[in-house]
């Protein structure tokens, strides 16, 4: 499902002009495969703007971490931790 659309990228990261469409357009399509990985309940009409919130978070996280070296944050996960609090209802503990 696609939670994001280019323009609203644009729109969150401030962005006037179209220079950067394609690094938003990998880091839209990472950002919503890395959260619908991330998922594993079914997402109600309801859980669509917490889900659009945490995908533009996760963008903007991408953008301003566009290289990953020793000083990017890290939660010891692969989504940071705001994003995941948003993300958490959405996800049913998983018992291996």
């Amino acid at each position: 499902m696609q939670w994001i659309t280019l323009d609203e990228a644009k729109h969150h990261l401030r962005y006037d002009d179209d220079a950067n469409d394609a690094a938003l357009s990998m880091y839209i399509a990472a950002a919503e495969s890395a959260i619908n990985r991330y998922i594993n309940t079914t997402v109600p009409d309801t859980g669509v703007d917490d889900i659009k919130t945490a995908a533009l978070m996760l963008i903007g996280y991408f953008d301003d971490n566009r290289n990953a070296d020793k000083d990017t944050p890290t939660n010891g996960n692969y989504l940071p931790q705001p994003v995941v609090s948003l993300l958490y209802p959405y996800r049913q503990p998983v018992i291996t």
